[in-house]
């Protein structure tokens, strides 16, 4: 199949965006797949305008949405290559921006709708009355993965904006922040094991960072509500040892002394963790199930 996904690219980052990472991850189920998008910030630096316009014919395209407010895509789909094209909709989270992302999802027809948020699968299924996929973030193995010339360093750590929330559970947990690239990746395999707290906003979500920080092999430290979530896609066996949750501060720092005197056992943890991961979680895993599910719901005829 020729598959268009559509996004924004990251500048600091700029073949890493969520869509770009599912290009790959058709091209690695066997499929021909391209980029489109503007990047974040700079709403008329397109990307991928050549490769869109040179194809004689699509059979599928899939629009990401960050519901941030930028300018969207809708003018592409005025191009007569694409009019005729089946076309999903892939909303990360509405809750983000929840008045501005029902917009954007019916502004254009769409055939089905991937929902990142487990709490708006149904919602979008009613209010649309399309098929609607609970899609959430994976991982990419080629880019999240353990580097084994990098050494552990800390116990545990932070990567991330450091919101007055977050800074009265962190205290004297190492926290990284404006770290993008493989600048990141090294960041995370630094850490044996590093804290999630999520924000309020993203319940029902699981974002990027837990899905590429088990990526590369790191073990995971969560919030009860975060856990919770993200726990429903990990086998028992991996729930309390590599990913475990906390409650409040004095969690966080018995857990550090934990880890610092079980060293070995946490780095089998997060190899573990890793695998499974490449296995069950990769973006390869989400053009499939995108792709099956497209199928039974007779949105797409063909998937080879």
């Amino acid at each position: 199949m020729r598959i268009l996904v559509t996004g924004r690219a990251i500048p600091q980052q700029p073949d890493r965006c969520t869509g770009q990472q599912l290009v790959q991850g058709f091209k690695e189920a066997g499929h021909e797949a391209y980029f489109f998008g503007c990047f974040y910030g700079q709403a008329t630096n397109f990307i991928g305008s050549k490769e869109c316009q040179s194809m004689d014919k699509w059979d599928l395209v899939v629009v990401t949405e960050m519901n941030d407010g930028m300018p969207g895509y809708e003018p592409l789909f005025e191009y007569y290559k694409l009019k005729d094209v089946p076309r999903l909709y892939w909303d990360f989270d509405i809750s983000y921006n929840e008045a501005f992302a029902w917009q954007r999802a019916g502004s254009l027809r769409y055939d089905g709708y991937l929902v990142g948020n487990k709490l708006y699968i149904e919602k979008f299924a009613e209010k649309f009355r399309k098929p609607a996929l609970h899609l959430p973030y994976a991982c990419s193995p080629t880019i999240h993965r353990r580097k084994p010339e990098i050494k552990k360093e800390h116990v545990l750590g932070f990567v991330g904006n450091v919101t007055p929330e977050r800074a009265s559970l962190l205290k004297d947990i190492r926290t990284i922040q404006g770290a993008f690239g493989e600048a990141l990746i090294d960041e995370t395999n630094k850490l044996f094991t590093m804290i999630h707290i999520n924000q309020n906003a993203c319940k029902g979500l699981v974002p990027g960072r837990p899905w590429e920080t088990a990526g590369c092999g790191t073990c995971l430290l969560m919030d009860l509500a975060s856990y919770q979530d993200f726990a429903e896609f990990l086998p028992s066996w991996l729930r309390g040892t590599a990913v475990t949750e906390f409650n409040n501060a004095h969690d966080i720092h018995a857990y550090t002394s934990n880890v610092y005197d079980n060293q070995a056992t946490w780095l089998k943890y997060g190899e573990d963790l890793m695998r499974y991961m490449h296995a069950e979680h990769s973006y390869k895993n989400r053009a499939e199930a995108i792709l099956q599910w497209a199928a039974e719901k007779g949105i797409l005829t063909k998937t080879s």
